[in-house]
């Protein structure tokens, strides 16, 4: 038995022992696919859907949710080299409103690193208000810093929320439409974009929560909504730039891939420097984050890995880089190994029950 195939079989064993109702796996190196793996069902996992079960195939399109991050970093990335962002800059600079409330020296660079301590939970407790940018921004605008500038402390949605002001004031354009333009067209991965079609609802892959116990992420309890919530079609609809990408584990592979390549697409064309982009994908050490109460090696908009066990495998992964999104997806990068992996799955419990799906995968791989 290859390696590979004791990959695959580990996948499979997951989600056969109920882990998650179904997923795919993608791996590239060198340029090409090495491993493509669809289990599972999509959607009908429960009898009182009433639907019959849906099988995943290569094709299925998933909400993978906070590893739609790094997609944003990446635009911050190219701006900031292109010089129309001041990384060091308050908010404010582009986004005056913001600077409301004690909020007008937090930087761009604090949002990006995830120490801003800004969060929006009245906001989040309404899913049907995202798509109304002029809520978002209010939301924004009337938020007050819950921590002291510079402390670890994970923003959810926000994150992208604020840098797509950013975004929209230094450019006049929208985030979503410079990522289409800029890094999705140029990088020719058309699958990864923002939001679905009304026309796509019915065949995505069903959002499950699958744990009985208590989840907080920055004081949000997530047990008891985020199956409803996450299933809405104003939701997934809307464009939610840090959590909000509709996918395929190929797109994110394709994704990483660039980034392996040093910011270079499969064509030849540069979209950002090795040197600009390793300022993103880089980091000092862990800090204790105060959204998901555990350590965390924070870049621009990744989660980076560590000497000791990390998402990315049991040991020496620091040179990983990458983010998970919610409790079901991992997208990361090993640079050593030339390795551009996306695991990409529908089933959802917590931090920990996380750590010990992906991390054996990530060890086998690597």
């Amino acid at each position: 038995m290859t390696q590979r195939d004791e990959v695959r079989r580990l996948f499979e064993r997951q989600r056969a022992s109920g882990r998650f109702p179904g997923g795919q796996l993608v791996v590239r190196q060198g340029g090409a696919v090495v491993l493509d793996v669809a289990v599972g069902v999509a959607r009908g996992f429960r009898p009182s859907e009433g639907e019959a079960p849906v099988p995943v195939t290569a094709a299925t399109r998933f909400a993978v949710f906070s590893a739609s991050k790094p997609v944003v970093a990446l635009a911050l990335a190219m701006l900031e080299e292109r010089g129309v962002i001041d990384v060091n800059a308050p908010v404010a600079k582009y986004f005056p409103a913001f600077a409301a409330n004690g909020k007008s020296e937090i930087t761009v660079l604090e949002v990006l690193t995830h120490r801003a301590c800004v969060f929006t939970p009245e906001l989040l407790a309404r899913p049907r208000d995202w798509a109304s940018e002029e809520k978002v921004r209010d939301a924004l605008v009337q938020a007050k810093p819950r921590f002291p500038r510079g402390t670890l402390a994970y923003m959810p949605y926000e994150y992208g929320w604020i840098l797509a002001e950013v975004v929209r004031g230094a450019t006049g354009r929208r985030l979503d439409e410079f990522i289409h333009t800029e890094i999705s067209a140029a990088a020719a991965i058309p699958g990864l974009r923002f939001g679905a079609v009304a026309s796509e609802l019915a065949g995505l892959a069903k959002t499950y929560w699958l744990s009985s116990g208590s989840v907080k992420v920055a004081g949000v309890e997530l047990s008891t909504t985020f199956e409803h919530d996450n299933n809405l079609p104003e939701v997934l609809t809307a464009f939610v730039p840090g959590a909000g990408l509709v996918c395929t584990a190929s797109d994110l592979a394709e994704f990483y891939e660039v980034l392996v390549r040093g910011g270079v697409t499969q064509s030849g064309k540069r979209l950002v420097t090795a040197e600009t982009l390793s300022r993103y994908t880089t980091a000092g050490g862990a800090a204790y984050d105060r959204s998901n109460r555990l350590p965390l090696r924070v870049g621009r908009g990744f989660l980076l890995g560590s000497l000791t066990p990390s998402i990315y495998g049991w040991w020496g992964t620091q040179r990983c880089f990458g983010h998970a999104g919610a409790f079901c997806t991992l997208a990361w990068a090993d640079p050593d190994r030339d390795l551009a992996v996306a695991i990409v799955t529908n089933g959802n419990r917590g931090p920990y029950e996380s750590l010990f799906r992906f991390a054996p995968l990530g060890t086998a791989l690597r």
